[in-house]
Formats: structure tokens, sequence, C-alpha cells
């Protein structure tokens, strides 16, 4: 048993964030993906310092930060980074956003692999680029897999980037060293930029996570990665991202990013982000518990009153991946929304492939979970 334990639901309707904020009263909102846990000690220490001393103007370059960074990557992942490869950013998609407009022209062709991040369309199309989809295959035991002869055949047509997701939101896939080096021989041999999204990448429960700029000096040739410690250590409001390169010829390719980019982070997010690397694992850790503790109860609550839905654990991410095909429902999203008071993510929105799908997020109590899959229940098994 984790001693980090989510708030009440009474406490929680008292937060200002998105998540509290959007739905009627009498609904669970289980779709953004925030957790419901009380923030890290020493993260909230370090920000009630800057606010009683008024330290809130400008970030800019923070040096820490990128030292932070690259300390707990060579130690979680044995990935070593030059801290000078580091570069701050708001947030992740504004980062996605940014080094698509620095590497690519309009119109240029860029890979994704669908069911996957809604908001990855929304970057490609801000951007000025074209979604190219080569949907994940996915077998009888539940396993999301790339499917590489499509993905080869999208590179050698044209493609300009391939943004991945890694691990990968919603289905949780995580990429294994063995076909990450692939994708970066792949990459190589038909001139494509790989972006690796890593922002889940701590939110591991085995790990097995790679990093893709750790894969290979093929893959530092090829690679751009760019994470945040605002997933992990539930920090999204505070606007702090990071973008990382692994070879010079690359960081040189992103001078072209926009003066500007670093000075939009906020000094909050920098300095929460720095004591989060340096400070934060034991939180961090004690969380995963409770994750890994809620993952095998809606299993179980699954199994007891949605029967006919399929739900396989993965191995990371806070994001629960469920079919709701075999109860016949067009948009189950929607259908449980307004008749159980209870909001997810509607898995159509990931791409084709979630069709009847719903995402769920289950960084909160069990006694929220518990609820929300009743309500569920009472919508589907009528």
């Amino acid at each position: 048993m984790s001693d980090i334990q989510a708030d009440s639901l009474e406490q929680l309707r008292l937060r200002r964030s998105a998540k509290w904020r959007g739905f009627d009263s009498d609904v669970l909102p289980l779709p953004v993906a925030e957790m419901d846990f009380p923030i890290a000690e020493p993260i909230k220490r370090v920000l009630i310092d800057m606010i009683e001393r008024s330290d809130v103007g400008y970030g800019g370059i923070i040096p820490e930060f990128a030292i932070a960074f690259s300390k707990y990557a060579h130690d979680m992942w044995d990935w070593d980074i030059d801290p000078e490869q580091v570069r701050l950013a708001t947030d992740v998609g504004v980062a996605g956003v940014e080094v698509l407009r620095a590497i690519c022209w309009p119109s240029d062709k860029v890979v994704i692999n669908s069911p996957v991040y809604h908001n990855f369309y929304n970057w490609i199309k801000e951007a000025h680029c074209d979604v190219v989809d080569v949907p994940l295959l996915n077998d009888s035991n539940g396993t999301w897999t790339l499917d590489f002869v499509a993905l080869e055949k999208a590179f050698a047509d044209g493609a300009k980037v391939y943004l991945m997701c890694s691990p990968h939101n919603p289905v949780g896939t995580v990429f294994s060293r063995e076909e990450q080096s692939r994708i970066a021989n792949l990459a190589k041999k038909y001139n494509v930029v790989v972006i690796s999204d890593e922002i889940h990448a701590p939110l591991t429960f085995d790990n097995s996570f790679v990093p893709f700029l750790a894969v290979s000096d093929v893959a530092r040739e090829v690679g751009i990665c760019i994470t945040a410690a605002s997933k992990s250590w539930n920090l999204a409001g505070l606007k702090c991202a990071q973008i990382v390169t692994g070879s010079l010829d690359m960081k040189a390719r992103l001078d072209a990013l926009p003066i500007s980019v670093p000075w939009r982070a906020s000094i909050l997010g920098a300095w929460a982000s720095t004591v989060a690397y340096n400070e934060g694992r034991e939180w961090l850790a004690d969380v995963m518990n409770s994750l890994s503790d809620n993952r095998a109860f809606i299993k179980n609550q699954l199994a007891i009153h949605v029967p006919k839905a399929r739900y396989f654990i993965s191995n990371s991410t806070y994001l629960a991946w469920i079919d709701l095909s075999a109860y016949g429902i067009e948009d189950p999203a929607k259908v449980i929304l307004e008749k159980g008071r209870v909001a997810f993510n509607n898995g159509a929105d990931f791409g084709p492939a979630g069709e009847n799908h719903i995402r769920l997020n289950f960084a909160t109590s069990q006694e929220i979970l518990a609820e929300a899959i009743q309500r569920m229940a009472s919508v589907l098994e009528a």
C-alpha cells in the first residue's frame, strides 16, 4: 500500500484546473491526464518559497534544470545527456509544434501511429504539415505493435518526420531497444527526423523504458526528444518542458527555433521540474505503487460490472484503454456521460482504431474508480 493517497472528491471539486471545472458538478471527470494526488512536498516547498519572496519574474536560461534532468536520465535510464543540448520550452505541445516548424516546410508529411494522443493531429495541423497515419497493429491478446512494413513504406514515400509517442498514449506500449534501433536505421535510410514524445517515460511500471536518444549513434543522429516532468509529477499548469538533442548536427538544426522559446517557459515550472528530478523520486515511486494497484483494481471491477469490456493492463501511463465494442453502442463515451454522468475520452478522437473505445484516467482514488465503473455499468448493462 502506498503512502500517497488521492485527495477526496470533496477536496478535488475545489480545484481550479480544467479537469474539475469542465463538467457539471454531478459528473465524475476521468478524461484529462492529470493526477488527483497531492504534489510532492519538495516541489510544494520550492513553489511556496518562491511565492513568499515574490520570485516570479522571467526564467530564461536555467542551467540547473538541464543538469537535474541529465542526472535523472543517467540514473533512471543510463542515458548520458550533454546539458548544453537541453532546451527549455513552454510544454511538450508547444515544443512539438516549434520543432516541426523548425525542421519542416508547409505540407511536409509527418507520420504517426494511431490510435495516438489526439493532440498530435493538432500539432501537425498547427505546423501546416500533413498527417500520414501508420496504425498500430493489435492482436487478440490486446498487444499493440508497430507495423514496420507500413512504416518503411511511409518513410520511402517521402515522409519528413516521424512523430513517435514513447511510451505510447493511449495504448501504453513501451517500445523495445530493438524496435527503436530499427526505427532509427529506417529514419537514416530515408532521411526522416524522429521526434520522440517521451512525457510518460517515468510512468513505466517495469523499468523497461529506453529513451530513443540512448538507443544508438544513429538514433542520436536522426532524433529529437521532447519531454517534461509535468505528467509524472502533476505539474502541467506550471508550463515547463524540454527539447533534447543527442548530436551537434541536430542541435545546430534546432538553432532555427525562435529565440523566445526558452523564455516562454515558466520560472515556477522550471524550478518545480528541477526539484522533481532531484528530489521527487521517492514521491513518484509511491505514486507508481498506487497506480499499479489501481490498474489491477480496474481490471477486477470491469470483470465484475462490465464483463464484455476488453481491457489489457499496459506497462506504462495512468491511462486505461478500454474496448467497449461488444456493447454495440455508437460513441460510448458520449452515452456514458449523458446517462451515467461520468466523463471519459472518446476513443475515436485518437484515430479510427479507437472507435468504440474509451480512455480512462486512473490516477485517482479507488473509491472514485469504483463509482465510475458502476455508473458505466448502469448504462452499458441496462
